[in-house]
């Protein structure tokens, strides 16, 4: 959760990402959800990017996060409501890039990977309880985060060839000249 809030377009936000459910368990497969440790790091990095996709999608179509509908049910109402022929893969590529068009437009705004940061209580360790001691290895995930969405490390701009491959060569010339 820690890095869908830092990377959330409208601030830390769970309704863009409740990826809290997959530390629960929820991984769903069908669309490349892995199961991870709840105290794992930078190998989660996709996971959530994955996840942040997929919610996009949910909210793309007004969808409350709590149905939970199956990805595959998900799809086949899509495509019976608009006579559409899409299949999981494609659903996901368009929470890409409406994810990405996100932020496209909050990096024409000024915000820089510099804005994808916690508050300092978040990065601290507790002192008891059943996460005690332990520190979010934030700056790792962050850096694997931004190689697994294709973005530019230093800038935190989707990269030219990220925007060129989601079909937003508009927003590519835009953002990159």
């Amino acid at each position: 959760m820690a890095l869908a809030y830092a990377t959330s377009p409208r601030g830390a936000c769970h309704n863009q990402s409740d990826y809290f459910f997959v530390d629960w368990g929820q991984a769903e497969e069908s669309i490349g959800l892995q199961f991870f440790d709840r105290q794992a790091g930078a190998e989660k990095s996709a996971n959530v990017a994955i996840h942040q996709n997929w919610r996009t999608v949910f909210n793309a179509l007004v969808m409350c996060i709590f149905a939970n509908v199956p990805p595959q049910t998900q799809v086949d109402l899509v495509n019976a409501a608009c006579g559409y022929d899409l299949t999981i893969a494609e659903m996901m590529k368009i929470g890409e890039r409406g994810w990405t068009i996100k932020r496209a437009i909050n990096n024409r705004l000024g915000l820089t990977r510099a804005n994808d940061k916690l508050p300092k209580a978040l990065l601290e360790p507790y002192k008891e309880g059943g996460a005690a001691g332990y520190v979010i290895p934030f700056a790792e995930m962050l850096e694997a985060y931004y190689e697994a969405r294709g973005w530019d490390k230093v800038t935190g701009k989707p990269s030219k060839e990220k925007l060129v491959e989601l079909g937003l060569e508009d927003i590519a010339r835009d953002l990159w000249g």
